[in-house]
């Protein structure tokens, strides 16, 4: 039989067990609020729950409840422990941009500099979101374009909104992990734009394109006035200057250089030239993999059987009388 030591120590039904180093809410504010993305992605979600779950999922949060929690393009998957033996796994999925998309936004973005500027210095406002708009899509997400799933087998439940919270909070200190959600990986996003930006520009940083001189245009005379002069050059002709455009040119560096004073069977700048491009091309295809890589947020944890007790006691096993 049990003794009556260790009836005191036995766990309520709705009890949730607690968790070892589990995932929590870092900020210790009563009330929680974020920046934009974050904020606004975390008001649009939370939309549909009810205020029960959300107090008693935001309180989750805050203890730490969250064995696991795993983030990728376009899908959040994470397992919160409750009362049950095994935590409920969490899937929260979104409708990702399509790759056509993507490039079109990063084509369109890298025409202003502002765009790569706010972005490389983590500064991600609502300002971000006018070329997915102009694409006729949103880099916040519908809530109707969300499946959020749980095996506790209750709709809006209580642990999908300490995976939002915690999520939230995650991308507060990291802006470009929307992008990630939205289908692309925020610094494989951020290395594109840059890659773009330097081709729109042929290497020239220009923030804005140089407006040329204005000029006085004289009226000209009727058409029929001057047709003994129409093959013949006009006068400004011999004045007309065209700007020269900065092309790009590939290894400008070893070519400023010049050659190698060290003698070989090969010049030795057109060795490191050939290396640099199979280096590049190496890089290129391993960034290119990033696209669908999961990005780890945090290590599971371990799960304590004991009832959240704070010392080890005898379990019920221990406490039968023999």
């Amino acid at each position: 039989m049990i003794t009556s030591r260790d009836e005191g120590f036995r766990r309520k039904d709705d009890t949730p067990r607690k968790v070892r180093n589990g995932i929590r809410l870092r900020t210790k504010d009563e009330e929680v609020a974020f920046n934009w993305p974050a904020g606004a992605w975390l008001d649009q979600l939370l939309a549909p729950y009810g205020d029960d779950a959300r107090s008693e999922g935001l309180e989750f949060a805050r203890r730490g409840q969250t064995v696991m929690l795993n983030v990728e393009p376009g899908r959040i998957t994470a397992t919160v422990q409750d009362a049950a033996p095994r935590p409920f796994e969490v899937r929260i999925e979104f409708e990702p941009i399509g790759r056509e998309d993507w490039d079109q936004i990063v084509n369109s973005m890298a025409r202003e500099a502002k765009y790569t500027a706010k972005l490389v210095s983590g500064d991600i406002s609502a300002e971000i979101a006018e070329p997915f708009a102009a694409a006729g899509l949103a880099l916040l997400p519908d809530p109707a374009q969300v499946t959020v799933k749980c095996d506790c087998g209750v709709e809006f439940c209580r642990h999908a909104v300490a995976v939002l919270y915690l999520v939230a909070e995650r991308m507060e200190s990291d802006p470009l992990m929307i992008l990630t959600l939205r289908g692309l990986y925020g610094p494989r996003f951020l290395e594109r734009l840059q890659e773009a930006r330097l081709l729109a520009t042929s290497g020239v940083s220009r923030a804005h394109p140089i407006p040329g001189t204005a000029v006085t245009i004289r009226a000209l005379p009727p058409m029929e006035q001057a047709i003994e002069n129409f093959w013949n050059t006009g006068t400004g002709l011999e004045t007309f200057r065209r700007e020269r455009r900065m092309e790009y040119a590939p290894h400008a560096l070893l070519r400023r250089l010049g050659n190698a004073p060290l003698e070989g069977r090969f010049p030795l700048v057109g060795l490191l030239a050939s290396i640099y491009d199979s280096v590049a091309v190496a890089a290129r295809r391993q960034l290119d993999e990033l696209d669908d890589v999961a990005v780890a947020v945090a290590p599971p944890p371990e799960v304590d059987d004991t009832g959240g007790r704070e010392h080890d006691e005898p379990d019920d096993a221990e406490a039968l009388d023999t």
